[in-house]
């Protein structure tokens, strides 16, 4: 389903922003060099806010501020877990995708983010 989130002007490059929409649905939408993403507002590894974590638009990635897991925000993919959780074990650092969604920016900046 197609949503209408904001306006293009309303979130600086290289920063993000969280949005509910449908009473109860928490996205995150940001943008990195003038690319646009969406994704779900909670990190897939232990469910934290990733709207309180940072970008790193050098290489296209979100830390997640509970255990600085790294994930691409284009792809999805978890990118790097710190070393200071090597000992942890394979069940804990198992972490799934960011779900993301597509972002649709229409001519005059509004956008839409398509949430299935």
């Amino acid at each position: 389903m197609l949503y209408k989130v904001c306006k293009s002007k309303d979130i600086n490059d290289n920063a993000m922003k969280s949005f509910t929409i449908d009473t109860n649905i928490e996205i995150l939408i940001g943008k990195i060099n003038y690319k646009m993403f969406a994704c779900k507002n909670s990190c897939p590894h232990r469910a934290a806010l990733l709207s309180k974590g940072q970008l790193k638009p050098s290489n296209s990635r979100i830390i997640c501020y509970m255990h600085c897991f790294e994930y691409n925000v284009f792809t999805g993919k978890l990118q790097w877990i710190p070393n200071k959780w090597i000992n942890q074990s394979q069940g804990w650092k198992k972490s799934g995708e960011l779900i993301l969604y597509d972002v649709i920016e229409n001519e005059d900046g509004t956008v839409f983010v398509d949430v299935p």
